[in-house]
Formats: C-alpha cells, structure tokens, sequence
C-alpha cells in the first residue's frame, strides 16, 4: 500500500470529530465516578508501524507503566491504548474511594483502569463512527504492567504499514493523575477516515 497522509483540512476536520468523542468520554467518566475530567485537544500523526514502539517508549520514559489495551473490529479498525503510571493509577483509585484501603493489589487498581479504559475507548469510538456512518465492535480491554515498550505484545502490529495515531492526555482538576489515550488504526481504516472525511468536507 502507497504511504497514506491527511492534509491540514482533513486533520482538522478529524480533530473536530475527536473533539466531539472526547467530550462525550470525559462527561460519561464524570458521570459515573462523580470527578470533573478534561480530555486535551488530540494530536493527530500518521507514523510506519516500524516507528509505534519508539514513540510509546516516549510516553512510558522508561517508568512503570498500566497499559491497557482494547481492539476495534468494524468499518473502524484498530486498537486503543489508555497508558498511565503508578502515582497517577493510585490518585485515580482515590476517586474510587479505594486508597484507604492498605491492602489495596495491583490487580484492584487493573479493575480501575480497565473499566475507564473501557468508558473512553468504547464512548468516543461509538461517538466517532457515528459522526462517520460506520460501526465497530469491541473486545474486552486486556493490561499489562511495563516500563518499556519491547515489553508489548504485538497484537495487531503486523497489520499495520502505517499506523494513524490520535491521542489526548485525561486530566482530573482535583487529583494529580496523567494518562494518556491513543487511538490506534489500520491501513485501511486510514483510508475510510479519509473518504469519510472527505464526504463531510464537500458539504461545506
């Protein structure tokens, strides 16, 4: 497959529906944990698979890392990736109400992430294919405690040859925790979002 690029319009266009996703996401986390959420202005950029795991290993910066991945079947395809570290994974569980508990396991704070994971990944894919007219379904999301990306499995990586990435960074306004979002899509899935976006272009 030939090298696949947006130009400013469509990354624009692309942002605005992910801006629309993510608002979604952050108000069905509000409404579920009862914590004011804010999801940043995505950054969209279309990498070679060759350059994903390079680039995880700039957000994880050789710290401890939950990674919690979800795949997407459909028009859509690919993977969501919702990374966060040990500090932030405990703040989070406070919002849980489950920090004062001493005994308080790794695999608790794995139940945590997950379910957020599956909040954001599930909210702003269904909120994006419905702006795009497409439809996917979901795995159950799946963690894995790292500090550095060669410590992945490669899940979908060898369906890749380029890989659109668009990621946001979750912040709370009473807690200290970071965690960073990433939507991971196919080839082709690059194309559909493209024709897709196109189609909503020409109306305008």
């Amino acid at each position: 497959m030939n090298s696949i690029s947006l130009n400013e319009d469509e990354k624009d266009c692309l942002q605005e529906l992910m801006n629309i996703a993510y608002g979604s996401a952050s108000s069905a986390i509000a409404d579920i944990i009862d914590a004011f959420a804010t999801l940043a202005i995505p950054n969209i950029n279309i990498i070679n698979v060759s350059e994903l795991k390079p680039y995880l290993d700039k957000q994880l910066k050789n710290q401890e890392h939950f990674v919690s991945s979800q795949l997407i079947n459909g028009d859509f395809q690919g993977e969501n990736l919702f990374i966060i570290d040990r500090p932030s994974a405990l703040n989070l569980s406070e919002e849980f109400d489950l920090i004062n508990d001493e005994n308080l396991s790794d695999e608790e704070i794995c139940d945590i992430i997950l379910e957020i994971t599956n909040i954001l990944s599930s909210t702003t894919i269904s909120s994006l294919i419905k702006e795009m007219n497409s439809y996917a379904s979901f795995s159950p999301p799946s963690i894995t405690l790292i500090n550095s990306a060669s410590q992945l499995e490669d899940n979908l990586i060898e369906q890749y040859q380029q890989v659109i990435i668009i990621s946001t960074e979750l912040n709370f306004s009473e807690q200290n925790i970071y965690g960073h979002l990433l939507m991971l899509a196919t080839d082709e899935s690059i194309l559909h979002i493209k024709r897709t976006i196109n189609k909503i272009l020409d109306e305008y």
